[in-house]
């Protein structure tokens, strides 16, 4: 077997116990010859730490591990190689991938035997420990840093400079935030906010052009709105985080305001459920009209007639079923069943309606938003303050950190109430309601462009039944979002 003979020795072992070079080398040549072991090379570091792998001899070895040159590994005793159990399972995991031995010449450290193999199994479970207790430590200590208003780490979004008090506007990139949220709001998607964005050769933070996924991060970042988030799950539009996640409002300069964040949530997750083909089209209740005869959906076209010498153009939908002969559902003119829609829905929107109350939630009173803000925000210091507790008696932190914790979260707690209390004595004039909003629909749908029309359609409306006898269209059932 071709063995590699490593050693190493620090300045301070030299004076203190003559661990010397020279006696290593000679203890591991007797052994490899004990063994008939051939004698690849000497691999010995001098004056450098274990507490490390970053060793010149070390990194030959492992390179020469990789070419196939050696068989085994020797060492005179375990802390030669390393003093981390981390690094020690990282190494042996290279060996073995190699086929590569490790022994031991002081000790029952040799992979060679089952005993050997045992060993590696007990290190390989205190690495696992090691790394779960270090991930753990390294947690808690963000989510502190979190609390305290403290960025956790990480490079700083588009639109911001990382400083010394945390994150600084750039002026130029927040007026392109500004367009790509207001663009989202007005109803593109990633895909046309980044073509647009590549067209006006406006570069991105990092690489050359924009691209889907960045927009989709940058849409559902809170820190746009002045939050600061940390442990936020980004699934779907984000409704369901993870049980520890902290997010903060009021820490950094906004860019766009909460009620724009919102909106454009909204307009995401309309997305998310709709076909694409659906949100491309430019008919006003494209997937969400059915046939109230045969309940498929019905689709949009357009018609032409000519009419004393001049040609007219018109939009309908027709039944899916009708096609396969299995409804006889007639066409229904988009202008009449909007005309409709104004007249027999929009009209008759109860004030109390829940379901477009939710529909309406972006649009709340911002008052109203930051009250239910503020009540989030202390349900989510309680948990918190629960989490601290466990923490200390899981031994995980010590008593001074679980008091300076506490104390932290005190203060943010006063802060909160302090809050809650100036929005409590400040009522919401009947005029800033949302009720007042719904109440105005109709007058709303007069005026708004075809665009608007289709997004207050897509934010109001799950499915929308309807039919038509005799040129009358009737909606035949409504399904509020």
């Amino acid at each position: 077997m071709r063995a590699a003979l490593y050693g190493r020795v620090s300045t301070e072992e030299q004076a203190q116990e003559g661990f010397s070079i020279a006696a290593q080398k000679e203890k591991l040549s007797a052994y490899a010859h004990s063994q008939d072991w051939q004698i690849a090379d000497y691999y010995f570091d001098e004056g450098v730490s274990g507490k490390h792998t970053d060793r010149p001899e070390l990194g030959r070895m492992l390179r020469d591990v990789q070419s196939g040159s050696l068989d085994v590994v020797l060492v005179y005793r375990l802390d030669r190689l390393t003093r981390s159990v981390l690094d020690l399972y990282q190494l042996l995991q290279e060996f073995e991938r190699y086929r590569v031995s490790f022994c031991s010449a002081t000790e029952a450290y040799d992979t060679t035997t089952a005993i050997g193999r045992l060993f590696i199994t007990l290190v390989a479970a205190l690495a696992q420990w090691e790394r779960e207790n270090l991930a753990e430590r390294v947690k808690l200590g963000m989510e502190q840093m979190a609390l305290e208003q403290k960025r956790p780490g990480g490079p700083p979004p588009y639109g911001f400079a990382a400083d010394a008090e945390g994150l600084r506007v750039i002026p130029e990139e927040a007026e392109v935030v500004k367009d790509i949220f207001q663009w989202q709001v007005d109803g593109l998607g990633a895909a046309a906010i980044a073509k647009r964005l590549n067209q006006r050769r406006v570069p991105p933070k990092h690489g050359s052009r924009w691209a889907e996924s960045t927009l989709h991060r940058m849409l559902r970042n809170h820190v746009y709105y002045g939050a600061l988030r940390w442990n936020y799950a980004e699934k779907g539009t984000g409704a369901n985080p993870p049980e520890k996640w902290v997010l903060l409002e009021d820490v950094y300069e906004p860019i766009i305001t909460k009620e724009t964040f919102l909106a454009a949530q909204s307009m995401l997750s309309v997305r998310t459920e709709r076909h694409p083909r659906q949100l491309a089209s430019d008919y006003l209740f494209s997937g969400l009209l059915h046939c109230a005869r045969c309940g498929r959906p019905m689709f949009g076209k357009t018609g032409h007639v000519n009419k004393n010498g001049r040609s007219y153009s018109y939009r309908f939908y027709h039944c899916t079923g009708k096609r396969m002969r299995e409804c006889d559902a007639p066409l229904i003119r988009e202008d009449r069943l909007a005309e409709k829609f104004a007249t027999d829905v929009l009209a008759h929107i109860e004030p109390d309606e829940r379901a477009a109350l939710r529909a309406l939630d972006p649009y709340k009173h911002p008052r109203q938003q930051k009250t239910a803000s503020l009540q989030r925000e202390l349900s989510k210091l309680q948990a918190r303050k629960h989490r601290w507790h466990l923490a200390y008696l899981d031994q995980v932190i010590t008593h001074e950190e679980l008091a300076f914790g506490l104390q932290t979260e005190r203060e943010q707690e006063e802060r909160l109430r302090a809050q809650l209390a100036e929005h409590a004595d400040c009522p919401i004039r009947e005029a800033d309601s949302p009720i007042l909003l719904i109440q105005n629909l109709p007058l709303a749908w007069a005026s708004a462009k075809p665009l608007e029309k289709k997004q207050l359609l897509s934010l109001l409306l799950e499915r929308l039944d309807a039919d038509c006898g005799k040129r009358q269209v009737r909606i035949a059932n409504t399904v509020y979002r």
